[in-house]
């Protein structure tokens, strides 16, 4: 196989990965909608421990064991950032609606 070929093969991955990617934020926004409606905190430890745990046992190929969890990290750490923005927009909104 030629690196073309194979670099084909990578941007159809990419491609599912990006949308993949857009359904997975989708669902981080409905978390950041139901943690400010509860006044919920956005980092929760233990959450972040059972997600990596479960998603590392289910690794077929080891060897990319570690790659792996660095991103699943940045994808949490990404997920947070982005809850931490839209919480904050929300709050930004309310105190303009009271003023």
């Amino acid at each position: 196989m030629s690196i073309e070929e194979i670099r084909k093969m990578v941007d159809a991955l990419d491609d599912q990965m990006r949308e993949l990617f857009e359904q997975r934020m989708d669902c981080i926004k409905a978390i950041a909608e139901y943690k400010y409606r509860n006044d919920d905190e956005i980092f929760d430890p233990n959450r972040e421990k059972i997600v990596l745990e479960k998603n590392l046992q289910r690794l077929n190929n080891k060897e990319y064991a570690a790659a792996y969890e660095r991103f699943l990290q940045q994808l949490m750490d990404s997920s947070k950032v982005y809850q931490t923005q839209w919480i904050g927009e929300q709050e930004t909104k309310e105190q303009v609606n009271q003023a």
